[in-house]
């Protein structure tokens, strides 16, 4: 009885090692609206966050929050969704994105999450350091 058990045991756990895997999605449980509460906890000045419509740079959330003097736009991508994941793929390779035709620099793309609007913000490094460490 030992040896069976001890035969089909990798068998029976396999399947759910697998499964849990399928679920690994680093930040993609979190929302734009937990980075900002991120970037607060980081002693970042959030001034105020608005919502922003995710659809023109084929996101599944946004948020627009002001940072100091500055507004950023903090953009999730559902990595469970196929349309979704594709784009932040592009994204992460080309390094911006498009709206209305003009490009934007992305400078980093961290699990789900680009921000946008960092190019000439004051606080592009430290903001940049509360993305890396956005899980």
């Amino acid at each position: 009885m030992k040896k069976a058990v001890l035969t089909y045991l990798p068998v029976l756990i396999l399947p759910v090692l697998l499964i849990s895997g399928c679920f690994s999605s680093g930040n993609n449980y979190l929302h734009p609206a937990d980075f900002a509460r991120k970037l607060r906890e980081d002693g970042i000045n959030v001034r105020g966050v608005r919502p922003l419509d995710p659809k023109p740079l084929g996101a599944g959330e946004a948020l627009e929050i002001a940072v100091g003097n500055s507004n950023i736009g903090v953009y999730k991508y559902d990595i469970f969704n196929k349309a979704q994941a594709a784009r932040l793929r592009k994204i992460d390779s080309e390094k911006r994105v498009y709206f209305v035709g003009i490009p934007y620099p992305v400078y980093e793309v961290s699990g789900s999450f680009i921000v946008v609007g960092l190019d000439k913000h004051k606080e592009k490094k430290r903001i940049l350091e509360s993305l890396r460490n956005f899980k």
